[in-house]
């Protein structure tokens, strides 16, 4: 019962990363609608915290330990198994929000710089989709391999 409440909570969790990676394509989705585009202007002022939180929440879950799918196999009860896929999308998630910020300390070419810049604003739609997906698979189907 405990593990269904993780589950629960990492699934929200990681459909309210891809929301916010996602960005772009609600707000065109839309049309811009005043009211969407203002709810997401004032969560951008949080991405840095909610970006480093989708890292470290994703990475967890992906190294964790399972306490709920146990198929007898040795090696195959880690959450590596359970949790991939879901939980490396929310840690992507989680860096498409902070690449802008980290990018300002790591010490490479300009041009670098830019291309990593583009990658993450021309995908963070397409990650920021996959998240909400697979995370909704994970809540519905939380003890299927791999999901």
């Amino acid at each position: 019962m405990f593990y269904m409440v993780g589950v629960v909570l990492f699934s929200l969790f990681g459909v309210l990363m891809g929301l916010i990676a996602s960005r772009n394509l609600i707000k065109r989705i839309s049309n811009n609608d005043y009211n969407v585009v203002r709810v997401l202007n004032r969560i951008e002022k949080f991405d840095i915290p909610i970006g480093f939180l989708g890292i470290l929440v994703g990475v967890w879950n992906i190294f964790s330990p399972n306490f709920g799918f146990k198929v007898g196999i040795p090696g195959a009860d880690l959450t590596i198994f359970g949790a991939l896929i879901p939980a490396s999308l929310v840690a992507l998630s989680g860096f498409v929000l902070v690449a802008h910020f980290i990018l300002q300390y790591v010490n490479i070419s300009v041009e670098d710089k830019q291309k990593v810049i583009s990658l993450t604003d021309e995908y963070s739609d397409v990650v920021g989709v996959a998240t909400v997906i697979f995370s909704f698979l994970h809540l519905v189907t939380y003890q299927t391999v791999l999901l």
